[in-house]
Order: structure tokens, then sequence, then C-alpha cells
């Protein structure tokens, strides 16, 4: 029970940021993402130029960083809340 409370608690003000990111500015947005651990990083469907990205930030810095992605060159950025996270 003590594993599922702090599941609970560590997941407080953290969002799972996903988004579309060009090949070439990879090294630079993976910096840019403060996460839990090292992000996703996973190939587009018939585009060799792009990937996805898969990240959990805290809310806190996000909109802070939002500005530096989109200008790094990211797209269709999605930020989900995270229930719980262990």
């Amino acid at each position: 029970i003590i594993e599922r409370m702090a599941g609970v608690v560590s997941s407080q003000g953290a969002k799972y940021v996903m988004l579309n990111a060009p090949r070439s500015a990879l090294a630079e947005i993976t910096a840019i993402l403060p996460g839990a651990g090292a992000p996703t990083v996973m190939p587009l469907a018939g585009r060799d130029d792009a990937v996805a990205v898969h990240a959990v930030c805290q809310e806190a810095v996000f909109w802070e960083t939002l500005e530096r992605l989109k200008a790094a060159g990211a797209s269709a950025i999605l930020v989900l809340p995270i229930e719980k996270m262990m």
C-alpha cells in the first residue's frame, strides 16, 4: 500500500507530454524536456524525417518550455494529466 501511495504522490503536478519532432532537432528537443529518465522516442509511420517523443514533465515547467519546444521544431504537442506513476 505504501508503494501505491508513493505512486500517487510522485505523479502530483506531473504531465505526460507527447509531441512530434524532426529527427534533426531530436537532441535539442530532448534536452529541453525535463523528464523522469530519458524520453521515449519512436519513429512516425511513413516519415523518415520525424519521430514521436513522449516524456513525463512537471506542469510548473512545461509552460515555461513550450515556446522553446515549438521554436526547436516540435509540433502536435499534447499534454495529459497523470493519475499514478510507479
